[in-house]
């Protein structure tokens, strides 16, 4: 029968021991007893006899955790010094994945080597260097199903991992492992690795503590799970471990890793899903990306909106603000554009950007809020913490839009006692300061009219209300959305119908919609008929029901 890659190895530490001189290993002066023997390993190897011999006394130390040079020189029976000669040779067992060599110099066996050389299979070590995120993201899966396999430890499993990213520090996966793993107990290290592999290859972003049983052992996880439940895990406090949900409602017996955490993570790879950004840290639109259109407001709104641009405009901005710095006024301005819907409210700060090239960073409202205690009053700060940021940074101030922002300006609620009421008095207490010490630019639209706290009144220095467009206003718009109209038709839309420029577009889109279907251009009357459609969506008839 051949012998297997540890028979022979046992055949060299037998040939090589010397009980007289070295009772605890194997003595490299006595190499030529074994060389047959070597020659015949070193080839299935790949390496030299020197390191087939290291690589030896290291299966028999059973150095799966780290030992000191000056402690592997002794078991061969060498000095240090004499040990330290051999660089090169470890050198190059370390480039082909054989063994992993530390910042403190120190030497320790992969368990995957470990375990092939059992198995007697192929050896194929896998390099420890020159990773990109991917081979990290692949290693971390391998990892964990030889954890999930019996085959190591969880202390183990860590220990080789965090080596790796220590050993490739440069890609997004080890950059932020590094930066989040420095307070982490070993087990808690785990579940962070265990949460990018069930997020990157499972999908799987609402984890529980029974997809963690294959990791730990009952006791580990019995106490991981107390302090989870008691808020007390290092992953929660540093805010690395989130509540998850589902349709915005949060469970505390599932969480996920947090969203910026892990767009920081797989950066490389292509960042989080896109369905997954939060809005708690706002979603960039670029002014660039805009696309232009033509509004049409009434006299009053006109003259406001005209305002505005010239201040916001590049030419006058930032002469502006000086100025108003000089005289000691607060240099950050905060604008209301409030009405009915479909007025142009949302579309009028669209066009201020892209006309005056600055970046919105929008807020959807509904997403800043959470069920648990304290997030919503982060997310807001988030915001903020976010958007000073980039203005500190330099460059075209952006503009900070908070749409259809009912539910957080509106009126506060005095004596709160409910947990839901004090925390809409939170977040609102804290744009309120915000908006104190706003250093930029900040737009709020809502369909409030007469729900608006006095507060916010009070800090909102242009307060734009958005009527729907006179008849002046809606020819022009039935004109500019629909070119074939005649000056009489347009005319005639805009004396029977009071639409707001929103419910024109509507109509216009299924006029559109209508000639594609039909194959031919719908005629003036159906045009009227689209326009009574729009009014009874808008005063829908209800059927008593009962007797």
């Amino acid at each position: 029968m051949e012998k297997t890659i540890i028979d022979q190895m046992c055949t060299i530490v037998e040939k090589m021991y010397d009980a007289e001189n070295n009772k605890d290993g194997i003595t490299l002066g006595l190499i030529d007893r074994a060389s047959d023997t070597i020659d015949t390993l070193k080839e299935i190897l790949g390496l030299s006899s020197i390191q087939t011999v290291f690589l030896t006394s290291l299966v028999r130390k059973n150095a799966t955790s780290s030992i000191s040079g000056q402690s592997l020189s002794h078991t061969l029976g060498i000095n240090y010094l004499k040990f330290l000669s051999y660089n090169k040779e470890l050198e190059d067992m370390q480039k082909k994945g054989y063994i992993r060599i530390n910042k403190n110099l120190e030497i320790a066996l992969p368990r995957s080597v470990l375990h092939s050389l059992i198995e007697n299979k192929p050896i194929k070590p896998e390099p420890t260097t020159g990773l990109n995120s991917n081979d990290l993201l692949i290693r971390i899966k391998r990892a964990l199903y030889i954890l999930e396999n019996g085959q190591c430890s969880t202390a183990e499993m860590v220990d080789d991992l965090n080596y790796l990213m220590l050993a490739n520090p440069t890609n997004s996966v080890s950059r932020v492992v590094l930066r989040v793993n420095k307070n982490l107990p070993v087990r808690e290290t785990a579940v962070l690795y265990a949460m990018i592999f069930r997020y990157y290859f499972e999908n799987d972003d609402m984890v529980g503590w029974h997809d963690m049983v294959e990791y730990f052992t009952d006791e580990d996880l019995a106490q991981l799970r107390f302090y989870y439940k008691t808020d007390r895990l290092h992953l929660q406090r540093e805010g690395i471990l989130k509540y998850a949900g589902v349709s915005g409602y949060m469970e505390k017996d599932h969480f996920k890793l947090d969203d910026e955490i892990k767009e920081d993570i797989f950066s490389d790879v292509g960042g989080i899903r896109k369905t997954e950004k939060r809005v708690s840290s706002s979603n960039k639109l670029e002014a660039t990306a805009i696309i232009p259109k033509e509004l049409f407001y009434n006299q009053s709104e006109k003259r406001q909106v005209e305002q505005l641009k010239e201040l916001m405009s590049k030419k006058r901005f930032d002469d502006i603000r000086s100025k108003m710095k000089e005289k000691g006024f607060r240099t950050g301005f905060s604008c209301l554009f409030y009405g009915g819907p479909g007025t142009g409210k949302t579309e009028t700060v669209y066009q201020i950007a892209r006309e005056s090239s600055r970046d919105l960073f929008v807020v959807d409202v509904s997403q800043i809020k959470s069920y648990w205690v304290g997030e919503s009053e982060k997310n807001i700060k988030k915001v903020f913490d976010k958007y000073r940021e980039t203005v500190k940074d330099g460059g075209i101030i952006p503009i900070l839009l908070f749409n259809e922002a009912d539910a957080v300006f509106g009126i506060r609620r005095e004596g709160a006692n409910g947990a839901v009421d004090k925390m809409e008095n939170a977040i609102q207490n804290i744009i309120l300061q915000e908006m104190e010490d706003l250093d930029g630019i900040l737009i709020a639209t809502t369909n409030l009219t007469t729900n608006l706290d006095s507060a916010f009144e009070r800090r909102f220095l242009y307060k734009i209300r958005f009527e729907k467009p006179a008849k002046e206003a809606r020819v022009s718009i039935w004109r500019a959305m629909l070119p074939s109209l005649t000056e009489t038709e347009a005319e005639i839309l805009a004396n029977d119908f009071d639409f707001s420029g929103g419910q024109i577009e509507n109509i216009v889109r299924k006029r559109e919609v209508k000639s594609i279907i039909d194959d031919y251009e719908p005629r003036f009357d159906e045009l009227i008929a689209l326009c009574s459609e729009e009014i009874i969506g808008n005063n829908p008839i209800r059927k008593k029901i009962g007797y």
